[in-house]
Parts: structure tokens; C-alpha cells; sequence
């Protein structure tokens, strides 16, 4: 545990555990299991206060403590690349929300001890149809790089060496074609996307994912018609664009479920995957809470333990959460306080 973290054996602790692992069910450092608490309750945790208490080095630590044993991203919120579109990606087709998933589903990705990658090919889709709503006047390697960067989501780490990648880059040159053609862009682009998962991957799994966009309201039960519905809300903004983005952060979490279901990946990944996010009252952070805590109250459930950073005392943030009280309060440095709260549900009982 980095020297510089004080007071954080509350979080941090095997015996008695802390909180963090009793929500994450592993502990940290190591690849060993440990009960979850509350297992049917899901864990949103933000650590709130002033600049400077030290959050962003509890999340740098989280990361470090579980990285390798079980699937985990740190996203900051207030970094550069969330600020705007990269200069040659039109502002329709981008947003900082869609953005945050890519870089939080590239590090999930990553191989765990015991464990293989995790692919996700529902975000995946939907990323791309996103994409392509800003391919009208692209050059063709712009639309190469973009393709290719999102369909390695899809990278299963398979046996055959190197498969995937040239799999990606296979899909990338048939949408390239596509959307330099002469057809309908995006919807040449998501037919591309869709057949070539039909083509490449013949298991359960990813020919239900490729499916997973026929209940996108108003698809009528077809996926490729919910894709190119996704792609037009997003591009129209607003209301319709955070209605597509909650749908993204669904496909995402939605993927994470499946790689953990089954009897074979239970045994084999331990605890919850862990998302951290820091600053998230800048760039994408409001967003991701937002759609996460909403699908959870009506009911739609995944696997994730979250843990956000957040300046202030969150309440302007998570107006639309129901907030439990404090659950824990420990001080990092001289007269210094973050609280820790868990939205939604109480998750643990306030260490003896």
C-alpha cells in the first residue's frame, strides 16, 4: 500500500475486511476470494469532498490492489480527452460519455489470473454505429483507425494467434467499402459490423450479442434497425443523445454480465469487476452515474463495483439517487474528512 495513504485501513483491510473488498469480493493484492457482503445489492460508492484529501490516491490505489486479479478500469474524468472530439471527428458522432466507455471496456479487457479476456461485443456494435454517424466526408484510413480501435473490443485473446485482429481488420476494410460507397453510410456500416460477428464468432455468447439491439425501443425486434435508431438519437443530441448513451452503458455492463455467467467463468473470475472513476463531476462523469443508477432502480442488474471520485459533497451530482447516510468517515490527513456514501442501497453496516 502506497506510504503516502493514511487512515485508509477502513477501505483497504483483509481482517476484518474493509469495505472495498466486501464489495468487490476478492481482496486486495491477492488473487483470493472473499465473501461478498450484501451479494444481492449492487455497490456505488463515491468518495466525496474538497480538492486535494487524497481520492484521486485512493482510486490510484484500488487500481493498483486489483489489477490483474480481477477486471478493472481508472478513468479521470477531467483528462484532455474527454474534453472535446479529436479535430477530424464531427461533434455528432462524439461525446465524452462514449468516449469513457471505450477506455474503461480497453482495460477491462485485459487478461486477469485464471482468466482469459473479457470481449464486448454489444458495445462494440454500438460504438461503431456511432461512429459512423460522423463518417459523411471521411477520408478512408480516418474510418480505418476508428473501426479497428473499436472492434478490438471484440479481441478474445483466442488460441489462434493474432485471429482477432485480423478479424478486425477484415470488418474494418468491409466498412470502409461500405461507407465509401454509395449506399446508406451508417446503415451499411452496422449491416457490415453485425454479419461479420454472425461470420467470425460462432458461439452462443456473441450470436446473442449480436442480436442484443432488437429490444432498443422501436427496433420492432431487429438489431440492425436498433443500431441505426441508436446512431440518429445520438447524433440528434440532447435528450435522444443521452437516451443512446444510457443504452451504450447498458451494452457494456450488459457484456460484463455475460462473462460472468455460466458455472466455468464464476469459478474461474473472482469478485466483481471494478469501474473507478474520478472527477465525475467533469466531462463523462455526470453521465455514467446517471444512466448506471437509473437502470439499476428499474430493475436492470449487473455485476460492477463502482467507486467514484467526486469533488464536493455529491448531492447536486446524484440529485436523482437516493442517498443513504454516511457508511463510514475516516480522515486521510490532519482536519480532513471524505465521506463515503453507497447510493441506492445500504451496503455494509459502519465498521465496529
Amino acid at each position: 500500500m502506497h506510504r503516502r495513504l493514511h487512515g485508509r485501513g477502513a477501505l483497504f483491510d483483509v481482517e476484518p475486511a474493509g469495505l472495498v473488498p466486501r464489495i468487490v469480493g476478492s481482496r486486495p493484492y491477492q488473487h483470493r476470494v472473499l465473501a461478498l457482503e450484501h451479494p444481492g445489492e449492487l455497490p456505488f460508492v463515491v468518495l466525496t469532498g474538497p480538492r486535494g484529501i487524497g481520492k484521486s490516491a485512493v482510486l490510484g490505489e484500488l487500481r493498483d490492489a486489483y489489477q490483474g486479479h480481477t477486471p478493472v478500469a481508472l478513468v479521470d474524468c477531467a483528462e484532455a480527452q474527454f474534453a472535446g472530439p479529436p479535430p477530424e471527428r464531427p461533434a455528432e458522432s462524439w461525446s465524452p460519455v462514449a468516449q469513457a466507455l471505450l477506455v474503461v471496456a480497453e482495460q477491462l479487457a485485459e487478461p486477469v489470473t485464471g482468466a482469459g479476456r473479457i470481449t464486448f461485443p454489444r458495445l462494440m456494435s454500438g460504438l461503431v454505429a456511432v461512429a459512423a454517424g460522423g463518417w459523411g466526408d471521411a477520408d478512408s484510413e480516418r474510418i480505418r483507425r476508428e473501426v479497428e480501435r473499436i472492434l478490438l473490443l471484440n479481441e478474445s485473446g483466442s488460441w489462434v494467434s493474432g485471429f482477432a485482429g485480423r478479424w478486425a481488420g477484415k470488418v474494418a476494410a468491409k466498412v470502409v467499402a461500405t461507407a465509401t460507397g454509395t449506399g446508406p453510410l451508417v446503415s451499411g456500416a452496422v449491416e457490415a459490423t453485425l454479419e461479420s460477428i454472425a461470420e467470425g464468432f460462432a458461439s452462443r455468447r456473441h450470436q446473442k450479442a449480436s442480436v442484443w439491439y432488437r429490444t432498443y425501443p422501436n427496433a420492432g425486434g431487429h438489431a440492425q434497425r436498433g443500431l441505426i435508431l441508436l446512431s440518429g438519437h445520438f447524433r440528434a443530441g440532447g435528450t435522444s443523445r443521452a437516451h443512446a448513451e444510457r443504452y451504450l452503458v447498458r451494452a457494456l455492463l450488459a457484456d460484463l454480465t455475460e462473462a460472468y455467467a455460466g458455472v466455468l467463468p464464476r469459478m474461474q473470475r473472482l469478485g466483481r469487476p471494478l469501474v473507478l472513476a474520478d472527477n465525475v463531476q467533469e466531462g463523462p462523469g455526470p453521465g455514467l452515474p446517471a444512466a448506471v443508477l437509473r437502470d439499476r432502480a428499474e430493475g436492470v442488474a449487473d455485476q460492477v463495483a463502482f467507486v467514484a471520485g467526486l469533488r464536493g459533497d455529491g448531492r447536486e451530482l446524484l440529485r436523482g439517487a437516493v442517498l443513504g447516510a454516511p457508511r463510514l468517515v475516516f480522515t486521510p490527513r490532519s482536519q480532513s474528512t471524505v465521506r463515503i456514501w453507497c447510493a441506492s442501497v445500504v451496503l455494509c453496516p459502519p465498521p465496529p
